[in-house]
């Protein structure tokens, strides 16, 4: 079982590329906010944004119930959380480098690690390009190591929680993902 799992990260990291991360100018743009509320406290470098919060940064584009950034001492983006409402999943969409289509991804929570450069998918995780889907209770995209580590919720005997609860890999032909 475990074998199978990880020739399927090896064989989804091979076809599916994950230069997701974007277009190399969307780090460089400006982040425009857009939410109901908003509550930002300069000293602990914590930023609050809740009720239909739209972030764009380029090409990139957060949609959540509620968002948290966290500033490190510099004043630097350091960590970036979206979390949906109830019954919503918080959304995700960036443009890749050389890309015609967009990636995009959706989750319960999604916790954005700049500096480490990682993604973290939590509950009722899904992202997919073009044809090519991956889902899973967790998802973790490593952005500057091109690796993807996905894990479906499971009880204490080993069993995924709910039917259907495992990790899901679609992978369309070459010829298609163009």
């Amino acid at each position: 079982m475990k074998v199978g799992l990880v020739l399927i990260w090896v064989v989804f990291s091979l076809v599916w590329s994950m230069d997701v991360l974007a277009l190399a100018s969307d780090r460089d743009q400006p982040i425009e906010l857009e939410a109901d509320t908003a509550d930002i406290d300069d000293l602990k470098g914590i930023s609050i944004y809740t009720g239909n919060v739209v972030l764009v940064q380029g090409s990139m584009v957060i949609k959540a119930h509620k968002l948290t950034l966290y500033n490190d001492k510099n004043k630097e983006l350091e960590k970036a959380i979206a979390e949906g409402a109830k019954g919503k999943l918080a959304t995700f969409k960036q443009r890749p480098e050389g890309k015609d289509k967009d990636f995009r991804a959706r989750a319960s929570t999604m916790i954005y690690y700049l500096k480490k450069d990682k993604i973290h998918l939590l509950k009722n995780a899904f992202v997919w390009q073009g044809g090519d889907t991956f889902s899973g209770d967790k998802i973790i995209y490593d952005t500057k190591r091109e690796t993807v580590i996905a894990k479906s919720q499971k009880n204490k005997e080993g069993q995924p929680i709910k039917s259907g609860g495992r990790v899901k890999v679609t992978i369309q032909p070459k010829s298609k993902n163009k």
